[in-house]
């Protein structure tokens, strides 16, 4: 290659890395400032307010984002906005611990697959077996019925316990017996079958912290150094700890908020439910994980985990929860999930199985605050970058009636099968049915209308008679008439 050549090549480069971050740069802007409320049903014709996500944390109070997008298989972008304290206003950056609660579980599945890879447990054999400082406490649900690792992974051991309250600082804090069995200090009712197994799906951080005590028993009682070497160093998810930050070399923390938006009391509660809840994590140490199973699941040569385990891993057991993971399919698209929300932050992320995409989006706010602000921005997201039919509202268009054109529906209709009565007036500008509870009716045609809560279904008014009166109401779905009344008088 002459000297020319080398210089024309090199310009190249730079111009195609200049238009790369120029596209970069744009979609990053097109979700900071496309936020829109999440409906189920969006008229074609009414224009939807678009925020900005400052302004948007602002009036749910979530005191800070941080967000990790992943596009074909890598991290695109990393961002934060706003405060780790907002009494302090200090900000919080890429390296912002955050407490991301349930997401843990999800690190603890790819942490037993490793093991089960390594033939160090098994998915089906009996927990019992495995259970050496702790007895099961079987009652009739669970007595001569296996229960195994598999179970407990995909909530479906039939255990109680939901979720845990966490302790603030300077609290005695329970030893994995005393949580297990609901002793002091510890703040949470015994871990107990409440159903058999293999029969419901029951979502059960009890069922989690069994598992951590089997690690325990038979791997390491060292949780924080048995996740750091199954997971959390060959990932490099070097920011990640389960010690809590203030008492560590991790300074660069987010506090948890109340629903006044204002820093609770110590900072932070502690979760020492490490496997179920413990996790203190940033969105890019998140994200890298979120690549490592979409690499074990495409079979990749250096991936953590072998293809097999990995699609045994993400296969769904019941309630489309597979084994630490949630799965869903969204235009053709399956995705794996999990979401957090423990005193003071809330935390989502999604990753794709085929298609290299991803977010994480971490918060230091009370839950309720940051529910409907993570939901947004995930979907932001999946509209900037394409994720096919992912945030896929029902969108009608409404035609305009008058009067007269809505007075010749309203009326009493009677139905025999299934036997009820449905009532239609005139409200103002629109027509209101009653049949269980009063619902305004859209119109998207001359005789057609639907229903907010099933705008899939059709509602048809039709003439049967000589006289052009409209005297019979149809309820469609899917092509079949579900219901048929009649107008009476």
């Amino acid at each position: 290659m002459t000297f020319y050549t080398k210089i024309i090549a090199i310009a190249g480069c730079i111009l195609l890395l200049s238009q790369t971050t120029h596209t970069q740069n744009a979609k990053i802007r097109a979700v900071e400032n496309n936020l829109t409320e999440t409906r189920d049903l969006i008229f074609e014709d009414s224009l939807l307010p678009r925020f900005n996500i400052e302004d948007r944390m602002a009036f749910y109070k979530v005191p800070s984002v941080s967000i990790a997008v992943i596009n074909h298989g890598k991290i695109e972008w990393a961002k934060t906005y706003g405060y780790a304290d907002m009494s302090t206003r200090k900000r919080v950056n890429t390296s912002t611990l955050y407490q991301v609660a349930s997401i843990s579980k999800s690190i603890n599945g790819l942490a037993v697959m490793k093991l089960v890879q390594e033939n160090r447990l098994s998915l089906s054999r009996d927990i019992r077996t495995y259970l050496k400082t702790w007895t099961f406490p079987d009652n009739d649900f669970s007595r001569n019925q296996p229960i195994t690792l598999k179970n407990l992974l995909s909530h479906t051991a039939g255990l109680s316990v939901r979720g845990f309250r966490g302790y603030p600082p300077g609290s005695a804090i329970p030893t994995v017996n005393q949580i297990l069995d609901g002793q002091s200090p510890a703040n949470n009712e015994p871990v107990k079958p409440l159903f058999a197994p293999n029969t419901q799906f029951e979502y059960s951080g009890g069922g989690t912290m069994v598992i951590k005590k089997i690690l325990d028993d038979n791997i390491s009682v060292d949780y924080e150094q048995l996740m750091r070497q199954l997971v959390l160093q060959p990932l490099n998810m070097k920011h990640s700890t389960y010690t809590q930050p203030s008492s560590s070399k991790h300074k660069n923390y987010a506090l948890a908020h109340d629903q006044n938006n204002q820093p609770v009391p110590g900072g932070f509660y502690i979760y020492p439910e490490l496997a179920a809840g413990g996790l203190w994590s940033t969105a890019t140490d998140v994200a890298k994980f979120i690549i490592a199973v979409q690499q074990a699941v495409a079979g990749k040569s250096h991936a953590l985990l072998h293809k097999k385990y990995a699609e045994e891993m993400l296969t769904p057991v019941m309630d489309s929860y597979a084994l630490g993971f949630g799965v869903v399919e969204k235009g053709g698209e399956k995705y794996f999930y999990h979401e957090g929300e423990c005193y003071g932050f809330r935390s989502v992320y999604y990753g794709s199985f085929t298609t290299g995409k991803g977010v994480v989006i971490l918060t230091n706010a009370y839950p309720d605050n940051a529910k409907k602000l993570t939901t947004e921005i995930l979907n932001d997201v999946a509209t900037v970058y394409d994720w096919k039919d992912f945030y896929n509202p029902v969108k009608k268009k409404l035609v305009a009636l008058n009067e007269s054109q809505l007075m010749q529906y309203a009326g009493e209709y009677f139905s025999e099968k299934p036997e009820m009565k449905i009532s239609i007036i005139k409200n103002g500008d629109y027509l209101e049915l009653t049949a269980r509870r009063p619902e305004r009716m859209y119109p998207t045609g001359e005789n057609t209308f639907f229903l907010a809560s099933s705008p899939n279904d059709i509602c048809r008014f039709s003439s049967t008679g000589n006289d052009g009166q409209f005297n019979t109401f149809e309820v469609i779905q899917d092509g079949k008439t579900m219901i048929q009344a009649r107008k009476k008088g």
